[in-house]
């Protein structure tokens, strides 16, 4: 998962401002930074932890010294987080960043509450994004742990969240798209207007792009190896849509290829193969183009 502050900071580059995701250090509100006490785990379900319980819902953010209240990037300030905290010890965060506002569900956090001065932090965890959450005047007021840039989305209890305006078309669930699933290999690549049909630096073509798409609306996307999550659904009778946290495909068949489009500028194409050969990424590891130019191609400047 893509971490979402970084997100942020991503579409405040592209509106013009310098901001790197790089050289992150820990915010003034880390729990790495602050000698804290940990509440014991009946006492937080029973005391500590019950205001934070239940639905949260973004409803401003303050990005590089500017406040956000209506949309950002051109995003409902509500695509931005929509959180989820559970009396397990679990929480789940939805977003909706990606092209067409699609929401995506990561529900692997956990959670555990410090307190320091008599002020409570409530610490979201996973292995790749942390998050420190505190109470003040009835709103969750969220950081990222290791950023120090601060950078901050408010969240206010809701008792149902918002739901996005769908795109798709009706009466899909008639139409059979079990010839979409399976294992695909990419056979040709265009991105960046460069179009590579047998290698990309120096992995085999087949072997830069692979897809799994299953048929319980979940599908795995290798990219040079690395593999990520997606969800889709059907969007057109021709047509799926297959997304993440902020990035999304269209899928659409041509003959017995399939058609992945970022929209972008990067579109692959695909055959449909039994098994995925054995391959040693590591061994071309330093020649391949970089991934995350790829998926998220930066912006042309606007010269004046």
């Amino acid at each position: 998962m893509k971490k979402l502050f970084c997100y942020c900071m991503t579409a405040a580059l592209i509106a013009g401002c310098s901001f790197g995701c790089s050289g992150k250090g820990s915010g003034k509100n880390s729990s790495s930074s602050a000698v804290s006490e940990p509440v014991s785990e009946s006492t937080v379900v029973n005391n500590a932890a019950r205001p934070f319980l239940g639905k949260w819902e973004a409803y401003k953010a303050f990005v590089l010294d500017e406040e956000y209240e209506d949309e950002y990037a051109g995003y409902p300030l509500s695509a931005l987080m929509k959180l989820e905290i559970f009396e397990d010890h679990t929480a789940a965060i939805t977003t909706a960043t990606n092209p067409r506002r699609k929401d995506y569900t990561n529900d692997y956090y956990k959670w555990n509450i410090t307190t320091e001065d008599g002020n409570d932090t409530l610490h979201i965890n996973s292995p790749e994004d942390n998050y420190d959450c505190r109470i003040e005047q009835g709103q969750l007021i969220v950081t990222y742990t290791d950023a120090n840039d601060g950078s901050v989305i408010y969240l206010l209890p809701v008792d149902k969240f918002s739901e996005n305006q769908s795109t798709t078309e009706a009466g899909l669930d008639k139409v059979d798209f079990s010839g979409y699933y399976g294992k695909w290999e990419s056979e040709e690549a265009t991105a960046e207007g460069e179009t590579y049909t047998e290698t990309m630096g120096d992995y085999p073509i087949n072997v830069a792009f692979r897809l799994e798409l299953r048929g319980d609306s979940s599908a795995t996307l290798s990219v040079f190896g690395e593999s990520m999550d997606y969800e889709w659904e059907p969007d057109k009778k021709d047509e799926l849509y297959m997304w993440d946290d902020y990035e999304g495909f269209s899928i659409k068949t041509d003959g017995d290829r399939l058609v992945l489009d970022n929209e972008y500028g990067l579109v692959i194409k695909l055959r449909k193969v039994e098994e995925f050969e054995d391959y040693d990424f590591s061994a071309a590891a330093d020649s391949a183009p970089d991934d995350d130019a790829i998926l998220y191609p930066e912006e042309p400047e606007e010269t004046t």
